[in-house]
């Protein structure tokens, strides 16, 4: 077999809330661990792409859509970001697990480095045979289930130790593809605590981050007396005066 050329990374499912929810939403920390593995590999060379499935409406059309999306090219090995849930919350551990259809090898590779590194409960690989985007592409694909949305332990161990689960499971994609990871990665934007104050009486929280200063919309809205209506399908806040 041909050995990949890209590492070809999505996020699962197609937007917030659209995935497993219970202590964390699992989309959003989806995205947050493929974005910085994809962030890392750009860093040292590693060929690979970046998708976010942003127009579906239903899982049917998600599903299709990744598919489509990876079938457009032929030369990718493809990896899937998504969060596991199993009912309610609970304190106990779970653990992280890869799944795959026919990469057997570096989805143990993968699931065993992420666990090294976070003390994550090592699930293992598992073989599955009904996921589209693992049996209807036609590039090899694996799917990582971080850790469970609804086990505090997972959550805990997630950001403790995120960074160094990143890079880990970008040096062995990188490896698998001809690749190598530095150790020191790429720096992770840092963010700074700060505050603004309002007619210096009312003082909102902030953060300074690539020197900008970040604050809650609601926060502001609240202030100047604005209604504030959010569209979770667009991600578009509107803000409107009270007459």
């Amino acid at each position: 077999m041909t050995r990949p050329q890209k590492i070809e990374f999505h996020v699962g499912h197609y937007g917030d809330g659209t995935g497993a929810n219970s202590l964390i939403d699992e989309v959003q920390y989806a995205r947050k661990f493929i974005k910085r593995i994809y962030d890392i590999c750009i860093a040292n060379g590693v060929p690979a792409t970046y998708y976010e499935d942003k127009i579906s409406k239903n899982q049917i059309q998600n599903i299709n859509n990744l598919i489509a999306h990876h079938n457009a090219d032929r030369n990718g090995f493809i990896v899937s970001g998504h969060l596991n849930a199993s009912g309610s919350v609970t304190d106990q551990a779970i653990g992280a697990e890869v799944l795959y259809y026919d990469q057997v090898a570096i989805a143990k590779e993968i699931v065993d480095a992420i666990c090294s590194v976070s003390g994550l409960k090592n699930r293992g690989a598992k073989k599955r045979t009904d996921l589209g985007v693992l049996v209807r592409t036609y590039e090899p694909a694996i799917l990582i289930e971080f850790g469970f949305v609804n086990s505090k332990k997972d959550i805990e161990l997630m950001d403790q130790h995120f960074e160094p689960i990143c890079q880990a499971v970008a040096t062995v994609l990188a490896a698998h593809i001809g690749y190598t990871i530095k150790k020191e990665g790429v720096p992770v934007a840092q963010t700074t605590e700060a505050k603004v104050i309002f007619n210096d009486c009312k003082t909102i929280p902030a953060i300074i981050k690539d020197n900008r200063t970040y604050v809650q919309v609601r926060e502001i809205a609240g202030l100047l007396g604005l209604k504030l209506v959010y569209n979770n399908e667009s991600k578009t806040t509107k803000l409107y005066e009270v007459k």
